[in-house]
This record gives C-alpha cells, structure tokens and sequence, in this order.
C-alpha cells in the first residue's frame, strides 16, 4: 500500500522521470505534471503529502506556486533548483517550503527527504491524538485549526509555522539553539542553513503582533530563541 501521496511538478523530462521512478519504487503514489498550472489543479483535486516543486517553470514562477500551495494546501513542499546560492534557498524557505535541494541530486536522497517529511506527519498525527491545543498565557495554539487565538482573534500559521511555535510554547521560557529547533522541527538538518529558523521566526513575530498576542520570541545572539510572556 502506498504510504503517501506524492505530486511532482517539473518541467524536465528527465528529472521528473528520475523523480517518479524513485519515489515509486520507495512505494509512494507518484502524479506528474511540467506545469504548474496544472499542478495547482492537481494539488486541489487530491490533496497531496508532499510537492516536489521545480523553481523554473514554463507557464509560472514556481515560487508563486509555492506561495499558493501555502494558502490553500496542507502539504509539505521540497523545492528543488539549478541554484545554490544562499539568499535564493532562503527566498523559498521563507515563502513556506519546507526543505529545499539543488540539481544535481540523487534518488536516495530525494528519497530520504519526502521520507523525512511523512515522518514528520506521522508524529504530528499522534500528537494531534493527544493535545489539540496548547495554552500559552493568555493565547491557545488551536492545532485543528491550525492557528493560534487570542480572545476574538485568529492567526492562521503554515503547518511549519505551527510546529515551530509549538515547540517554542512546550519549551516556553527555556532558551533553545537553532540546531534543537532545526532537528526538532524540520527534522533533518541535512542541507538545511540554520537561518532558515530565522525567516520563520520573524514570520511567526509578524502573526503575533498582528493579533495584539502576549508572547515575545526572544532572540540571543548566536545561539537561538526563547518564548516569553511579557
């Protein structure tokens, strides 16, 4: 029995072949499409686990895409590039991705990421069985809602976002490196610079500002971040 539901959007033939050849024979459900149009309308139609998202797309950015995938899906989404510089890697990590690999790469390890990321959905299920929300203070983390509410106020977060403010609030006042918080959350650090923790952090500050929330995410230098109740 398939153990998840892969969608590849990319418009290389070759590569998506690569992609659909391994991630099947790990045993997932594999759909592909080159555009990213049709991946949207794919993504709608069946809800899928993960998307392995190519960046350089013939009709979309497939960083738009990725921006869309965010609004509207409950996925993880690897993006995948010809480029390695830094501030490109952290542009789609920030947008919402989850993880984030360069061509050229190899089947076992883009089988070893979409497999990182279903682990990671197999734990929040279970944790999902037994806490569905979480008090911080004054605000709730709701986790089936996916948002966290301060009185007559939501703030939808990404599923990332949730997990990071989660972990944050379980730990509340304790300070946490970015190495805790990058194998913690994003389970595998492997290729992941550790300013991504950075990008979701100052997102997470934007949420909780919006919505008046007593929290603070404290920063130190260095080393990491902490929860706080001011």
């Amino acid at each position: 029995m398939p153990q998840g539901r892969i969608l590849v959007i990319e418009d290389d033939d070759d590569v998506a072949a690569l992609e659909r050849s391994v991630l099947e024979r790990a045993g997932y459900e594999v759909r592909v499409t080159g555009s990213g149009v049709e991946g949207l309308e794919i993504a709608a139609d069946q809800r899928p686990d993960v998307v392995v998202l190519d960046v350089g797309l013939p009709d979309i950015s497939g960083l738009d895409v990725c921006t869309s995938l965010c609004n509207t899906q409950n996925c993880y989404i690897l993006m995948v590039s010809g480029h390695t510089r830094e501030q490109d890697i952290l542009l789609g990590l920030g947008l919402g991705a989850d993880d984030y690999i360069t061509k050229p790469f190899s089947g076992n390890e883009l089988v070893a990421r979409v497999s990182s990321f279903l682990r990671r959905r197999d734990r929040s299920v279970a944790m999902r069985e037994l806490d569905s929300q979480l008090r911080v203070g004054e605000a709730i983390l709701d986790r089936d809602q996916h948002a966290l509410v301060h009185g007559a106020t939501t703030s939808t977060l990404t599923a990332l976002e949730f997990r990071l403010l989660w972990f944050l609030a379980e730990a509340e006042g304790r300070l946490l490196t970015r190495a805790q918080i990058l194998q913690h959350v994003w389970n595998d650090t492997s290729g992941v610079p550790t300013r991504v923790v950075d990008v979701h952090i100052a997102a997470l500050r934007k949420k909780i500002g919006e919505i008046a929330a007593p929290l603070e995410i404290a920063s130190v230098r260095g080393i990491g971040y902490r929860l706080d109740k001011p």
